[in-house]
């Protein structure tokens, strides 16, 4: 029987582009040996012991369950959810290969997996699904009200039905699986939040529209702004300089993508021409869908010039001036900050 999981590629995201583009699950916990080395759960316990002493011992029975997961209960077959964190986006795949220790590699605990698309907006998914997603774990199935069946529709329509009357139940697991279930464990308030402004952002601040919401951002900072018209801007979205009038030595010329799917090596080719263009010192590539292998290689060769802001550099360039912020902006995306009990951390 084909079913759900959930796995992650970091606590904020840094195996990522490396999982996407390498066709891979890449789960981390670099500490832990060889998994096809122990049996079940019962064994991978007792290896934590050693390997992760300081852990408390419910951290380390936590760990033993999603290792025991990925390495011997995942099938061939199985779908798979990356909920990403440089994006707004989740990718989906297909499991594809047995568990494989790659002693290495940038994650030693990895799986194949075939990405059937790598960038679903969340808002294709109903509000039970987008919580399922926010799961406070780094392996865990999703199992109610027709998970798998609902994202086999997203992938084939774009749509979330929903759970169908009457069949809301969860898929029956054998006991001996000890599979952690995504609706049964804590929740990611702080991702949930995020992902919640993020649609909002996306809502009230579509198109053209971001890049006026960034440069009231850099505005707050000290800069002093132009922005384009809409339409063809020349890959010149906003010139933004500091100093009095503007007059400073601090230039930069920002790109803004506001679509979901990721910035590719000829956006940043674009930026570096417009950085040069304009007289500007640095260039920002501000991008809701991230950027690709090859664009990020182009963004990492050319460090002293150009900078990335993906969704959570603009989330927290966002938090530290949303206080300064015109009246109106505040009024489109009303924010309130609270203090929260911290949960069980990710591995």
């Amino acid at each position: 029987m084909t079913r759900l999981w959930i796995a992650r590629a970091g606590r904020n995201g840094e195996r990522e582009l490396d999982a996407i583009q390498q066709g891979k699950l890449m789960l981390g916990f670099n500490e832990v040996d060889d998994l096809s080395l122990y049996q079940d759960r019962a064994a991978i316990l007792a290896h934590l012991e050693e390997a992760v002493p300081d852990a408390s011992a419910n951290r380390r029975k936590n760990f033993a369950a999603q290792l025991n997961q990925f390495a011997h209960v995942i099938q061939i077959g199985d779908l798979v959810v990356l909920p990403r964190k440089l994006t707004s986006g989740v990718a989906i795949g297909e499991v594809t290969g047995p568990y494989k220790f790659e002693p290495d590699g940038i994650s030693k605990q990895t799986r194949a997996v075939k990405w059937l698309n790598e960038a679903v907006p969340r808002d294709a998914f109903k509000q039970d699904l987008r919580h399922s997603f926010g799961a406070f774990m780094t392996v865990c199935e999703i199992k109610r009200n027709q998970a798998l069946e609902r994202v086999k529709a997203v992938l084939a329509t774009g749509r979330d039905p929903g759970a169908l009357l009457g069949k809301q139940g969860t898929a029956t697991v054998a006991a001996s699986d000890e599979v952690v279930d995504a609706d049964d464990i804590a929740t990611d308030i702080e991702d949930v939040a995020n992902q919640q402004i993020i649609s909002l952002i996306k809502s009230e601040f579509a198109g053209h529209a971001l890049a006026n919401l960034v440069a009231e951002i850099l505005e707050v900072e000290g800069y002093t702004t132009k922005v384009s018209p809409p339409g063809a801007d020349g890959g010149v979205d906003i010139l933004a300089a500091g100093g009095t009038l503007g007059l400073g030595e601090d230039r930069i010329c920002v790109q803004v993508k506001s679509g979901d799917g990721a910035a590719n090596h000829d956006v940043v080719l674009r930026l570096i021409g417009s950085v040069s263009n304009s007289q500007a010192r640095t260039g920002l590539l501000v991008s809701i869908g991230g950027v690709n292998a090859v664009a990020q290689k182009e963004l990492d060769n050319n460090f002293f010039k150009l900078r990335l802001w993906q969704m959570p550099d603009l989330l927290k360039a966002l938090f530290r001036t949303y206080a300064q912020l015109p009246v109106e902006t505040r009024a489109k995306l009303p924010l309130k900050q609270i203090w929260a009990p911290l949960a069980g951390p990710e591995a």
